[in-house]
């Protein structure tokens, strides 16, 4: 009877390994991080969502590359939390040490380790001034809207070499290419006129809006040809 009673609870207490279950150095479970998860935050950092190609271009594509990223990490025990800020003001623009439009942060990382500009229509038109947006260097391409494989690329590199950014933190001046922004939008809205140069701000912070034409069904006026502006 004892043998019998002996070979069950061997049985019982074994697993698929031949290893005792109370041992906790071997185990056959699938363990799909059961805990609680890592949270990641992405940021995604923007001036303008109404009028500027190259931040609407970047606002779906970081959408796309956390969702291709998702899975992967929440497998390796990751959480992505994604967070578009709307950096308006020099005072955010303070707040979030913001270098240049757009950008894209992983747990506070930029995930293009260098800033570099050149002219952008868009916001040029909305501030009235020589405004100037950022460009993504890639396989030896520039591209004024990043690429989804070099987002996608940039956070699995973030989060799995477990980058943190500067501590302490390099210190920070307000650049002069957005203080000229927000000066420049500033003072048309206080001349009641929109990125079209129409006065019409009572109807939307840009009259032109995603559609390209005014609300109320009106047109709006078109923009100079070498614009390369949605509106």
């Amino acid at each position: 009877m004892s043998k019998k009673k002996d070979s069950k609870k061997n049985q019982k207490s074994s697993c698929c390994c031949g290893s005792d279950k109370s041992s906790q150095a071997y185990s056959c479970e699938d363990d799909r991080y059961r805990g609680k998860l890592q949270k990641v935050d992405i940021d995604f950092l923007y001036l303008d969502l109404s009028c500027c190609d190259r931040c609407q271009g970047a606002d779906k594509r970081v959408e796309e590359a956390v969702a291709r990223c998702r899975d992967v990490l929440r497998a390796c025990g990751y959480n992505l939390v994604l967070n578009s800020v709307l950096v308006d003001s020099a005072t955010k623009a303070k707040r979030y040490r913001f270098e240049s439009s757009p950008t894209v942060r992983v747990n506070g990382v930029d995930i293009c380790p260098s800033v570099e500009e050149n002219d952008c229509d868009c916001c040029s038109d909305m501030s009235d001034a020589a405004v100037s947006c950022r460009i993504f260097p890639y396989n030896g391409t520039y591209y004024e809207v990043p690429p989804t494989d070099m987002l996608v690329r940039g956070i699995m590199e973030v989060v799995l070499q477990n980058r943190r950014p500067a501590d302490p933190p390099m210190p920070y001046a307000l650049p002069e290419n957005l203080k000229k922004f927000y000066e420049g939008v500033e003072k048309k809205a206080k001349k009641g006129s929109c990125c079209c140069g129409e006065s019409d701000k009572a109807e939307s912070p840009c009259c032109c809006g995603e559609s390209g034409k005014k609300h109320k069904g009106k047109k709006s006026k078109k923009t100079k040809s070498s614009s390369s502006c949605c509106c």
